[in-house]
């Protein structure tokens, strides 16, 4: 399997290629640090779009 990244071709073993496919996702803990994989979609574009205005102004 050939994976593309940045211009750069990395090409992975089929066994290697299993592994991360088989992995189990990893759950987040809870933290006092923002991040926006919390928000639902449409709190993360409102924050987007609040971060986008305030770079405007200055």
């Amino acid at each position: 399997m050939a994976v593309l990244a940045m211009n750069e071709q990395y090409i992975l073993e089929e066994e290697a290629a299993r592994k991360i496919v088989s992995a189990s996702p990893v759950k987040l803990k809870k933290s006092n640090v923002f991040h926006d994989h919390n928000m639902s979609d449409d709190e993360a574009i409102a924050h987007a779009s609040n971060i986008l205005k305030r770079r405007k102004c200055k």
